[in-house]
């Protein structure tokens, strides 16, 4: 993972974290709020009320997938692109995002944060 964002329903960024020391910040912003575009897409085409995304986009060697939660927050994922099965990735990618949805709610729930 080269990157974890949450944003707020109008966009905002409320975290993000670069765990990739040699790129810049700035791409990381950049391909968070390009895929801002494609969550609104998607959101209109899922019909099943499934929190994943999935996958949104690819660019370079970096793979972007997208979860939302109740509340209408958005959890951006940038890993890079592997060769591994794509089921098993988005099954992966899903429990990653399921674990950092949860720390943030226990985040947020804290009195003392």
């Amino acid at each position: 993972i080269h990157c974890v964002a949450i944003l707020n329903r109008q966009g905002n960024p409320l975290y993000l974290r670069n765990f990739d020391k040699q790129q810049e910040d700035v791409k990381f912003h950049y391909l968070v709020y390009t895929s801002c575009d494609v969550i609104e897409e998607r959101l209109e085409e899922n019909k099943n009320g499934d929190l994943f995304l999935g996958l949104l986009q690819t660019i370079g060697d970096m793979a972007v997938y997208g979860y939302m939660t109740n509340t209408g927050k958005k959890i951006i994922l940038v890993t890079s692109v592997s060769i591994e099965s794509a089921a098993i990735r988005s099954a992966r990618i899903k429990e990653i995002c399921q674990s950092v949805h949860a720390a943030y709610i226990a985040m947020v729930c804290n009195p003392f944060n």
